[in-house]
């Protein structure tokens, strides 16, 4: 698979994931727990992985097992994190701490695996922060670190280890056991999260209408964006993965905006193109391409 390939199905992940935030509304406005939401999606994603990739799955080794239960475990971390998060401090604050993984992932890439980050990089990243600064409203709101912001850095670390873990350690084993372990680690995680929780009763709740949306969020934004990350990331860069799928909150919002849950405003249109602008950034080579125009530019000697 060629980066350019990787990079636009890690595109289509954010789309995946920009969608699942309007989805997940919807099922808690139809009476499903955030729990149980989460118990859903994990089942849903498991038994998918079983029924296409039954045949890798049952060969599991000692070492796909633990490869894939780490990624799961990081993956679900940082889920579970961000939902504690958000009870306690605002839905700005946790967007933008959420977010800051992606100034985590190019470090954590450098650390963990010895590849040094180029200097655009750093750039890119730095511009992606000042989108999601604008877009996520915290010039506006105004930042009051509390115990909720630091729930939503954890889990901001997480996904930048899960980000960087999947580039580099899935090379080893096959992409369904991956898959499979990130979808099992969720619905056993979710189910504990449950019990302690005691979100298991959801009286009033509408399943003939919420079971679509459920299976939406655990085949679509779950088996399917997870399953394509899996695969695309050993073709691509962290870095690249990072920002590319960062885009989930603008298009999150953008699809909200479509639906007409909310209106357009001028810090969705700034934030999208800054971020926008970074992955571009990311992804050119600038000094090169500017090179090339220069030795268009002067003539040839005849």
């Amino acid at each position: 698979m060629r980066k350019s390939t990787a990079n636009l199905l890690l595109l289509l992940i954010a789309v995946f994931w920009g969608s699942g935030f309007i989805v997940v509304k919807v099922c808690l406005d139809l009476g499903v727990s955030a729990g149980l939401v989460n118990v859903f999606r994990g089942g849903v994603f498991t038994a998918l992985s079983l029924l296409f990739f039954g045949r890798h799955i049952l060969k599991m080794n000692r070492k796909d097992l633990l490869v894939g239960l780490a990624a799961g475990a990081c993956n679900f971390g940082g889920m579970i994190l961000q939902t504690v998060g958000v009870q306690y401090t605002t839905p700005s604050n946790n967007a933008f701490f959420t977010s800051t993984y992606v100034v985590m992932v190019p470090f954590l890439a450098w650390f963990m695996a010895g590849k040094k980050p180029a200097g655009r990089n750093f750039l890119s990243v730095a511009v992606c922060v000042a989108g999601m600064v604008v877009l996520s409203g915290i010039l506006q709101s105004g930042l009051r670190f509390n115990i909720g912001d630091v729930y939503s850095l954890l889990s901001a670390w997480l996904d930048a280890i899960t980000i960087v873990y999947l580039g580099y350690r899935t090379n080893e084993i096959h992409f369904s056991a991956v898959a499979f372990m990130l979808g099992a680690v969720q619905t056993a995680g979710s189910l504990i999260y449950c019990f302690i929780t005691g979100s298991f009763a959801a009286p009033g709740t509408d399943w003939p209408l919420a079971i679509w949306p459920l299976f939406y969020l655990g085949a679509v934004c779950s088996f399917g964006a997870q399953t394509i990350q899996v695969a695309a990331q050993r073709h691509t860069s962290a870095t690249s993965a990072g920002l590319i799928m960062m885009l989930e909150g603008f298009f999150g919002s953008v699809i909200s905006v479509l639906f007409g849950f909310e209106g357009l405003t001028v810090q969705l249109l700034i934030g999208g193109m800054l971020i926008m602008l970074s992955i571009v950034l990311a992804e050119a080579d600038i000094p090169a391409m500017a090179a090339r125009l220069r030795r268009r530019r002067v003539p040839q000697n005849r």
